[in-house]
């Protein structure tokens, strides 16, 4: 009923995208014109993996697990340069190494199988960013930021990750564990949701973000 939804999200992703490009004046750094550009490589994976299986033959898990794993990586470096504190900043590398280390044990696991979904590599990931998005929210709230964080983009666009990531991984474990049958319609009804939320986080954050809080 709802699987019409799933090719929705590209729409979502292009309306970011837009959003994201026509508010580059106010986006001065690397850290920040590089949220646009990550957004337009996530457009670039839902295109790909649109049309993967038509292309190859082959089921388009290899392309969404070649994105998580460059994602994670991606969020983590991001979330290590907003950070202040050095043993801060030290968790994230020892973060980003344990998420390394945790996919390719997945991918070792699982070698008799690599055309799934890695579910448990993506639930570390989540864990990581959860840990590392409680630090630099405890940065910001220590700081002077805190009078005006809502106007950083960095903030909606971690919020957005959030948004998207944590309700999603109890979902696809419930999948994994208890061997719950996949409904294809509530399956692409969450994915479109969790991806509106996110998406509408990113869009916020380049409209109501000011030029001297994005640096």
């Amino acid at each position: 009923m709802f699987e019409f939804l799933r090719s929705y999200i590209l729409y979502l992703a292009l309306l970011s995208g837009i959003v994201g490009l026509l508010s580059l004046p106010k986006l001065p750094g690397y850290k920040a014109r590089f949220l646009v550009l990550f957004i337009w490589f996530s457009i670039l994976i839902e295109i790909v993996g649109y049309y993967f299986t038509y292309w190859t033959g082959l089921l388009n898990y290899y392309v969404y697990n070649f994105y998580m794993f460059v994602s994670f990586i991606a969020y983590i470096l991001l979330i290590r340069s907003l950070l202040q504190k050095i043993n801060y900043r030290t968790a994230a590398i020892f973060c980003l190494l344990l998420f390394i280390i945790a996919f390719f044990l997945n991918m070792i696991y699982f070698k008799e199988n690599t055309n799934r979904s890695f579910t448990y590599s993506f639930a570390i990931g989540v864990v990581l960013i959860v840990i590392l998005s409680c630090l630099y929210l405890i940065e910001i709230f220590n700081s002077d930021k805190i009078l005006n964080f809502k106007r950083s983009v960095f903030f909606w666009y971690v919020l957005g990750i959030l948004v998207f990531h944590v309700p999603f991984t109890p979902f696809m474990l419930a999948i994994d564990w208890f061997l719950i049958k996949q409904d294809e319609s509530v399956f692409s009804l969450v994915l479109f949701i969790l991806n509106f939320l996110a998406y509408a986080c990113y869009i916020i954050g380049f409209l109501w973000s000011e030029k001297k809080y994005n640096y």
